[in-house]
């Protein structure tokens, strides 16, 4: 199989397909929301229609797509109330969660998304987003989370019986060990295993530890891993200490409340470091081969932080190979350069 040269299409880039392809990118992760407005079955959401005809025009500008299920749901920030509030993926009239009811409309709407989508899937599905995290499933217990992502792949896998899905966990440990364990207990429907690791922005360490992460998920599933997330901020102070987690706010984290990070590699967030990082990146993922491929996180700088709603948050604001008015970073040579010299 070609190796998986991706790239996540976030924060409404205005028709920048040609550009990326021209890149060297050859797939783009995508989110597919829940299908239906009032009931199973039922009037289709705009929501799901708009991201179906999105989809559709990656692939015509000649992409693959894996597309992203719906999670538990997520904290983001509202901008009427000016709050960080949960908003749920799942609507009531899917079922209580954690019900027999409730994981067989999970499986029911996922393979009526596979099978609506057809072709325009790449045959690759991520499914939820982070479910280890609170950020992605708030209250909900591990038994619900992980219930849902397994009976997600099951619906899928129905529609598609050739189809590779997965969940990404948010990083390499313990906690995040945990719930894929339960995803991945006997009986899952799932052809590999993904993970999200930011490497001086989110956590320590730096890129080179993405090699150790990769074969230590592959020794423990025994299947494939993509590197579903992957990246390195361009911007942002770092401090040497984190806030008291009493201040912050619920759904908050503390890089949004500090307007700041608490790990960097060396050099620090800067373009010319994050270009380094980015080209040192694809070269492992093309050299290691434990790896389907990868995603870089992401195309485009965020106008606003979705966690909080500042334009100057480093959580969400420096991400992308290109910034907000879609001016080229130097990080966007740099992975050009990267892809012509790694995946000949």
């Amino acid at each position: 199989m070609e190796k998986i040269i991706g790239i996540v299409y976030a924060y409404d880039p205005i028709d920048a397909y040609d550009t990326i392809r021209g890149l060297g990118f050859n797939w783009m992760r995508m989110h597919i929301p829940f299908p239906w407005e009032d009931r199973m079955f039922g009037t289709p959401s705009r929501f799901y229609l708009r991201a179906r005809e999105e989809i559709r025009k990656a692939v015509n500008a000649g992409f693959k797509v894996m597309p992203t299920t719906p999670g538990m749901g997520g904290y983001r920030f509202d901008p009427e109330t000016k709050t960080t509030r949960f908003r749920d993926d799942w609507p009531a009239f899917a079922g209580e969660k954690g019900t027999e009811e409730y994981f067989e409309n999970v499986a029911a709407a996922m393979e009526f998304a596979a099978r609506d989508l057809g072709d325009l899937s790449g045959g690759i599905w991520q499914v939820m987003n982070e479910i280890d995290t609170f950020q992605f499933s708030g209250d909900y217990s591990d038994e619900v989370v992980a219930g849902t992502a397994r009976a997600s792949a099951q619906g899928i896998v129905r529609a598609d019986p050739k189809a590779l899905c997965g969940i990404n966990l948010s990083r390499y440990y313990d906690r995040g060990l945990e719930i894929a364990d339960l995803c991945y207990a006997p009986g899952h429907a799932f052809g590999y295993i993904g993970d999200d690791q930011y490497f001086g922005s989110w956590q320590g360490k730096d890129v080179e530890s993405w090699n150790t992460v990769i074969d230590a998920l592959h020794e423990r599933y025994q299947l494939p891993v993509i590197a579903n997330e992957w990246g390195y901020s361009s911007g942002g102070r770092v401090l040497p200490k984190r806030p008291d987690p009493k201040l912050i706010p619920p759904g908050l984290n503390d890089v949004c409340y500090m307007k700041a990070w608490y790990h960097e590699v060396e050099g620090g967030h800067t373009e010319e470091v994050q270009a380094k990082y980015l080209r040192r990146g694809l070269q492992i993922f093309a050299e290691n081969p434990n790896v389907l491929g990868s995603f870089l996180f992401c195309y485009k700088d965020a106008a606003h932080c979705y966690h909080c709603g500042a334009d100057d948050c480093p959580a969400e604001d420096y991400w992308g190979i290109v910034d907000k008015n879609e001016k080229p970073k130097k990080a966007f040579y740099a992975v050009s350069e990267a892809i012509k010299e790694y995946y000949k």
